[in-house]
């Protein structure tokens, strides 16, 4: 049977802190706080529907005595201002209880530091009936009976959160096994992004993340380990006498990107979106896609975000709520962040604009497509004076390549621009790659008239290495050798 133990507050609080706002995915967040900081290396999300609902985070962490347990399950059981340690992830005292009861009814903490597990209850419905504000101990049989309370006695030590009677879970996600599998795959991504720093080791020690068993893989939104993200210096500056760390990047363009490399950019959802300044709280991502409104989001600065790393020693003055999903920069911050965005939406401004403006601009590629810019108006044209083009014109003929120069001039006209923006904006891939074998047999018709203008081989190899679509290959050089081996 269990035990009661008298809490003062009124009883009518907790159904009060339920509309807190948490999302599914932020509420199961704030559970892996708790268990990042108890330095657990082991952290399982479980959930079934049979036989009846419920959603379990069991961690191998520094466990708990019936005090600190008890502790846990009081409302606000620290201050806000408290001296924490570094590694903390903790805030308010607040988030495993308002989190909990933001998704479900009942809430039981369960903890063990190698003898006897402690477990405690806090049911919404017995304090609705008993009109008493009455944190229940559960004893005997009603701790066996606890999803996945033999693996927590099997590990040295522990701890397992567990929520049922998931009414409000339920409400955001609807009912059956297939929508919360669904729901527990957003939580999934979500978990990978938010915590993908500890996920790939950096604070330290290992941490292996998985949902029902299945391992959280981390969702780097910089790409930092693709070789063609390009990172910008760091810069550091104090606030109130703590270290703040800012570092910008650059991500690559989506065309480059392989499926699951696009996914991980996409942390706002369109690049669009997810352009701007990445808060981490001590290595935990709080806030993304936001230039705080010191600039708009814009679309040639989709590519360019900046890490900035803040210790939890700062909270007071960045305002972060109870969630730890929204922030506001002191002033003293938000003014050195101005400064830092200006200079970083510069390489992604780069990064987008046409390769092919004039021949002064690109130095000595030579390029199939030009733009023309007349006051407010552009166009984009071929150049006539690509080795192509005039290879074409060189096998056509006068009066055949008279024909052809109208079939381009018809192409550069009817360029479907708005077709072609629409699509970008909604991050499609443009699939403007040259396969190998295409760019092979163009090298060979050209590699033929250069021979009759009597061009050699390695003037051939140079001219051609840097003229479109070669100089967007590594195997430009290759290619074209091979070309000039033909005898014919």
């Amino acid at each position: 049977m269990s035990s009661e133990e008298i809490i003062p507050p009124d009883a009518h609080l907790m159904e009060s802190m339920r509309a807190v706002g948490y999302s599914l995915e932020a509420a199961v967040a704030d559970l892996v706080d708790n268990a990042v900081t108890a330095e657990a290396q082991n952290i399982d999300l479980a959930f079934a529907s049979e036989p009846s609902d419920f959603v379990a985070l069991l961690d191998d962490g520094r466990g708990m005595t019936v005090d600190q347990a008890r502790e846990a399950m009081r409302l606000a059981g620290r201050s806000s201002v408290e001296q924490r340690s570094s590694n903390d992830l903790g805030r308010f005292g607040l988030g495993l209880k308002t989190a909990s009861i933001s998704q479900a009814r009942e809430l039981v903490l369960a903890s063990h530091q190698g003898d006897e597990i402690v477990a405690y209850r806090w049911d919404l419905d017995h304090i609705a009936d008993s009109r008493t504000w009455s944190l229940q101990r559960l004893e005997g049989t009603e701790v066996d009976d606890l999803p996945m309370i033999q693996r927590l006695r099997a590990q040295p030590r522990g701890t397992l959160v567990l929520w049922r009677k998931l009414d409000q879970l339920r409400n955001q996600v609807g009912q059956g096994s297939a929508a919360l599998d669904s729901a527990m795959a957003g939580v999934r991504d979500h978990l990978g992004l938010v915590f993908h720093r500890f996920l790939q080791g950096e604070h330290g020690g290992p941490l292996n993340l998985t949902i029902n068993s299945r391992r959280v893989e981390p969702i780097d939104p910089f790409l930092t380990a693709h070789r063609m993200s390009r990172p910008g210096p760091a810069e550091s500056f104090v606030v109130d006498g703590e270290k703040v760390t800012v570092h910008p990047y650059t991500i690559p363009r989506l065309a480059g990107l392989t499926r699951a490399e696009r996914d991980q950019v996409h942390a706002a959802g369109q690049l669009r979106d997810s352009q701007g300044f990445y808060i981490y709280r001590a290595m935990r991502l709080v806030i993304w896609g936001t230039w705080f409104r010191i600039q708009p989001k814009q679309d040639l600065a989709k590519l360019a975000r900046v890490r900035v790393d803040v210790p939890n020693t700062l909270d007071h003055l960045w305002a972060l709520d109870i969630k730890k999903s929204a922030a506001q920069p002191p002033p003293a911050v938000r003014d050195r962040l101005r400064r830092i965005a200006e200079k970083i939406i510069v390489p992604s401004r780069k990064v987008h604009e046409f390769r092919g403006i004039t021949e002064k601009q690109v130095g000595h590629e030579v390029l199939l497509w030009q733009v023309r810019v007349n006051g407010d108006e552009f166009a984009y044209e071929i150049n006539r004076d690509h080795p192509s083009v005039v290879a074409l014109g060189n096998a056509l003929g006068p009066e055949g390549y008279a024909a052809a120069g109208d079939l381009l001039t018809l192409i550069e006209k009817t360029l479907p621009a708005d077709d072609l923006f629409n699509r970008l904006t909604k991050d499609q891939v443009l699939n403007s790659t040259v396969a190998d074998d295409a760019l092979r047999k163009q090298a060979e018709v050209l590699w033929r008239q250069f021979r009759r203008a009597s061009t050699d081989a390695e003037s051939f190899v140079r001219g051609m290495r840097v003229t479109a679509p070669f100089n967007e290959t590594d195997k430009a050089e290759q290619i074209l050798r091979e070309a000039t081996q033909i005898n014919d």
